[in-house]
C-alpha cells in the first residue's frame, strides 16, 4: 500500500460559501449574488451549514451537490477502481487528453509531412465518428434509399491507412504508424505548454509526454503547482520535451558521442550502427576511436552456415550460378529490408559492403530525429473538450503540435511486457497485500505468510509471460488480458460533489470494507478536510466509521 497515491487535480473554490449561497437562495426572493459583499466568511459559512443543514438532518441536502473536487488516484489495484465505479461518481482511468485544436502529424510514403496532411485531433474525431462530407448525385439514391444531396460517409478505413508519424524510442528516429481508434475524453482542465522555439501544446495534467528523461505526465514533468480553481501557480521543475524536425543527413547521428554510446550499450554491432546512421562501417569505427569508445565486435549479420563464402561483388557475375548462395527467410528479409512500399521497392539500389557481405537498399526520403526543447511557460486554459488517439504497432506515441506525446493506453498490456523486459518493477504493475494477519468478511482470521506472498508474486510473473506469448502470437490485448491477475495496478481519476463524497466514505471507510478502498478514503480525506473544514469536522464527530448512509 506504500505505492498508493492521491492528488487533487481541481476543486471548487470557497465550497462552503457556495453551499451557503445555495441554502440562502432557497429561502429568499432576493438574488443572492447581489448580496455577496455581505456573505459570511468561508469559515462562518461552514458553521451555518453545520447548524442549519447538517446537524438537524432535515434531509434537504441538494446544496451539498454544487461544490466538486477531482482526485487523481495512482497505483491502486483494479478492484478498487471497479468498486468506485459502482457509486454515483465520475470515474475514468488513465485520463490523458489533448484539446481539439491540436495538430496531428501525418506523412506521405517518403516520410515527409506537409500542411495538407495535417489534421487537428478534433477534426479526426469528427471524421472518425460522423464520416466525411460527400455529395450524392441527383440521379443516385443511397443503399438504404437516402435522397441525393450532401451526406456523411464512413472513412475509418482510409484514416487507418494514413501514415502517422511515430517515434522509434530505441533509435530516436521517426517512423510510420497507424491510428487504431480516436476517442473523446470529455471536458477536462486543460493547460498550455509554451516551448522556447514557439511550439505550444494544450493538454491535461495527466497526459504523458516524452521528455529528455523519458515518459512523464505533464504535471510531473514541470512540477505543476495550482490554485484551488486549477489555475497555475508555478512550475517547480525545468523540463525538455522531445520534438521533431531535425534531419539526419551527411554527418548525422554517428558524430554524436551520446548516440554512439547508447547504441553500443544496447549491444548493436558496428554494422548495425552504420545502418542506422547511414554511413560506412569505417566511419563508425573512426568516430568511436575519436571518442575512445569500444565497439561490440559481433560476427556479421549472417549465421555462419549462411555466409556467402563464394560471394563475388563483381556485377558481371550477378547471374552466374556458381556465385549464388542459399539463405534462410530471415536473412533474405534482412538483406532486402522487407520493403513493401512501391516507392521503396522501385528505388531499391543495392550498395555492397564487401567487408561484411551486406547488401542494403538505397535510402529514400529524409530521416528525422527527435531533439529536446525546453518548456518556457505554462498557463491554465480552463475546462475544454478533450480527445486522444490509440496507436497500433510497436511504438505507442504520435506527434502533436510537433511534440512527441503518448497515446491512450486503452487497457493495453504493455506494462505486463515491460515487467518481463526488466523496464518495470513487478510490484509497480501487480498488487499483493503485505505480509500480515487479516480477517475476511465473516470474521475468520488468517495469516498471509512471506512464502505465500513470494509464490503469488511468481504466479503474477508467469501470468505476464503467458500474456506476452498470447499477445505476440496475434491475440488482441483485451482477450489476452483475461488471463492476468485481476488486481493489476491502475491509475484513475474520480470526481465527487460534497454529498457524494460523504456517501462514499460512509460505505467505504468502515471496518468491514475492503482494506485497499479504506486506504483510498484515508488518503483522500486530508484533501477534503482542508477544502471544506467545517463539514469535515462535523462528519468525523457524527458519522465517520459508523456505516450510516450519508445525506
Amino acid at each position: 500500500m506504500q505505492r498508493f497515491r492521491v492528488e487533487v487535480i481541481a476543486k471548487t473554490p470557497n465550497p462552503q460559501q457556495v453551499i451557503y449561497a445555495a441554502m440562502h437562495q432557497d429561502y429568499t426572493d432576493a438574488f443572492v449574488v447581489d448580496e455577496r459583499d455581505s456573505w459570511p466568511s468561508e469559515s462562518q459559512c461552514g458553521e451555518v451549514i453545520v447548524k442549519r443543514l447538517l446537524a438537524g438532518e432535515r434531509g434537504h441536502y441538494g446544496p451539498l451537490e454544487h461544490p466538486q473536487i477531482v482526485f487523481n488516484c495512482g497505483y491502486f489495484p483494479h478492484s478498487v477502481m471497479q468498486q468506485a465505479r459502482t457509486h454515483r461518481v465520475g470515474v475514468s482511468f488513465d485520463v490523458q487528453c489533448l484539446s481539439a485544436n491540436t495538430e496531428i502529424t501525418f506523412v506521405n510514403c517518403k516520410g515527409e509531412a506537409n500542411q495538407k496532411l495535417k489534421k487537428t485531433i478534433g477534426e479526426l474525431y469528427d471524421l472518425w465518428t460522423n464520416g466525411e462530407k460527400a455529395i450524392r448525385l441527383r440521379s443516385i439514391r443511397g443503399r438504404n434509399g437516402e435522397l441525393p444531396g450532401e451526406y456523411r460517409r464512413d472513412c475509418k478505413k482510409r484514416l487507418r491507412r494514413m501514415h502517422l508519424r511515430v517515434l522509434n524510442e530505441e533509435t530516436g528516429l521517426f517512423e510510420v504508424g497507424h491510428i487504431q481508434d480516436v476517442m473523446c475524453s470529455g471536458i477536462q482542465p486543460v493547460y498550455r505548454l509554451t516551448l522556447e522555439d514557439g511550439k505550444t501544446l494544450d493538454c491535461t495534467v495527466n497526459h504523458r509526454l516524452f521528455t529528455s528523461e523519458g515518459w512523464q505526465t505533464m504535471g510531473d514533468a514541470v512540477g505543476l503547482v495550482t490554485n484551488d480553481d486549477g489555475s497555475v501557480v508555478k512550475m517547480t521543475k525545468q523540463c525538455n520535451l522531445m520534438c521533431n524536425g531535425l534531419t539526419v543527413v551527411g554527418k548525422g547521428l554517428y558524430t554524436s558521442r551520446e548516440w554512439l554510446e547508447t547504441q553500443i550499450s544496447k549491444g548493436l554491432s558496428t554494422l548495425e550502427i552504420a545502418q542506422l546512421s547511414e554511413c560506412s562501417v569505417n566511419t563508425v569505427r573512426s568516430w568511436a576511436a575519436r571518442y575512445g569508445l569500444s565497439l561490440n565486435h559481433k560476427d556479421s549479420q549472417f549465421p555462419k552456415e549462411h555466409k556467402p563464402w563464394n560471394y563475388n561483388p563483381d556485377q558481371s557475375l550477378a547471374y552466374d550460378f556458381n556465385n549464388l548462395v542459399t539463405v534462410c527467410k530471415n536473412c533474405h528479409e534482412d538483406i532486402h529490408q522487407n520493403n513493401q512500399e512501391a516507392e521503396f521497392a522501385q528505388s531499391y539500389n543495392p550498395v555492397i559492403d564487401t567487408e561484411n557481405w551486406q547488401a542494403k537498399p538505397k535510402s529514400v526520403g529524409k530521416k528525422l530525429r527527435a531533439h529536446p526543447v525546453k518548456v518556457k511557460d505554462l498557463e491554465y486554459l480552463g475546462q475544454q473538450m478533450t480527445y486522444d488517439l490509440e496507436v497500433e504497432g510497436d511504438w505507442h506515441n504520435f506527434v502533436a503540435n510537433g511534440v512527441v506525446v503518448h497515446n491512450s493506453f486503452r487497457y493495453t498490456g504493455n506494462q505486463f511486457i515491460q515487467v518481463l523486459e526488466g523496464k518495470k518493477d513487478i510490484e509497480d504493475v501487480f498488487y499483493l497485500r503485505p505480509v500480515g494477519h487479516y480477517t475476511d468478511r465473516q470474521g475468520k482470521k488468517y495469516y498471509y505468510s512471506p512464502e505465500q506472498r513470494a509464490a503469488d508474486l511468481e504466479w503474477c510473473r508467469e501470468a505476464a509471460k503467458r500474456y506476452a506469448d498470447k499477445f505476440q502470437s496475434g491475440m488482441s490485448e483485451e482477450h489476452a488480458r483475461g488471463i492476468v491477475p485481476f488486481d493489476y495496478r491502475q491509475h484513475f481519476v474520480v470526481s465527487f460533489n460534497v454529498r457524494s463524497f460523504l456517501h462514499f466514505c460512509d460505505l467505504r471507510n468502515k471496518k468491514d470494507a475492503q482494506l485497499e478502498i479504506q486506504k483510498l478514503c484515508e488518503l483522500m480525506w486530508p484533501h477534503f478536510a482542508e477544502w471544506a473544514p467545517a463539514i469535515a469536522i462535523w462528519y468525523e464527530k457524527q458519522r465517520l466509521g459508523k456505516a450510516r448512509l450519508a445525506p
